[in-house]
Formats: structure tokens, C-alpha cells, sequence
């Protein structure tokens, strides 16, 4: 996969035309901002992304339960229902 810095891009847009894939850095702040992916990889990555989307969304479910879970359990304690 093909690395750009943000300022390459904005100095020079056709370099996306270029590739399929590619990592987005700012150089100057050491940090990655994105990846760009082509229009053509669209359908593929959809489904990926809707998978992952499921998989974030069951996992914040389970901690959220967990969390209410837990808030009963003081909650009884603290009203000598326990």
C-alpha cells in the first residue's frame, strides 16, 4: 500500500487517480488521518464495513448491559434490598 502525506495531495489531487488503496498521513503531526480506497473496491468494502459496524455496535450493546448490570447490583446493596 502506497503512503501519502496530506500535503502531496493537496499540492498534487491527480496522485489519487493513481492507486486503489492508500494510507493518508500528516507527516508534520506523525498522525494517520484515513485510508482512500476506490470507487471500483465500493461493494466490497460496503459489506465490510456494515460487518464491522454490526460487530462495534453488539460489543457497545454487551458493555452497556454489563454496565446497567452492575448499577442494579449497587443499586440493591445500597437500599438493603441485598
Amino acid at each position: 500500500m502506497v503512503e501519502y502525506g496530506i500535503t502531496a495531495l493537496q499540492a498534487q489531487p491527480s496522485l489519487l487517480k493513481q492507486v486503489s488503496i492508500s494510507k493518508i498521513v500528516d507527516k508534520r503531526k506523525h498522525q494517520d488521518i484515513g485510508y482512500f480506497i476506490s470507487a471500483k473496491y465500493k461493494d466490497i468494502i460496503t459489506e465490510v464495513i456494515k460487518e464491522i459496524e454490526k460487530k462495534e455496535k453488539i460489543t457497545k450493546l454487551k458493555k452497556l448491559k454489563k454496565h446497567q448490570d452492575m448499577e442494579f447490583l449497587e443499586l440493591g446493596v445500597d437500599d438493603g434490598l441485598a
